[in-house]
């Protein structure tokens, strides 16, 4: 067989192969992003509405009604998608809103944990669907406690 025959094959060989890892890798990553969005429970109606409640009264003077953010208070960051906050994961979400900040005062005998947790499910729909994505993936290593 001459050379070019073999180096014709080896190359065809190579791309079948890097298309086939390509494949898998993509489906592995697809497959992955599914398992990582949250159950139906977790954002429910129900949920979503008693969110959006204890964000009116606990959140919105300070981080903006459509968490826009800086609304009285400068550093409090926006919610919505145009800053940072898809960037934690949900159990440093839930941390903050329990705990406190640096600024941010503490709601951790104020709210109840279901009420922490349907406030952040309320403003994460406000991300987009990347964002979710990639903050769902974070919080697969620091979920809700």
């Amino acid at each position: 067989m001459n050379t070019r025959v073999r180096k014709d094959r080896r190359k065809r060989q190579i791309l079948i192969y890097l298309f086939w890892g390509v494949l898998i890798i993509g489906l592995t990553l697809w497959l992955t992003s599914q398992k990582n969005r949250p159950s139906e429970a977790l954002v429910s109606d129900d949920i979503l509405l008693l969110g959006k409640e204890v964000y009116a009264e606990n959140c919105a003077t300070c981080h903006g009604a459509t968490g826009e953010g800086h609304a009285k208070i400068q550093s409090a960051p926006a919610l919505n998608s145009s800053e940072h906050a898809w960037h934690h994961a949900d159990g440093q979400l839930q941390r903050l809103i329990t705990d406190g900040g640096k600024i941010m005062p503490s709601f951790g005998e104020k709210l109840t944990d279901d009420e922490i947790v349907a406030v952040i499910r309320y403003f994460q729909t406000w991300w987009t669907q990347s964002q979710l994505d990639s903050q769902q993936s974070l919080s697969e290593q620091d979920p809700f406690k």
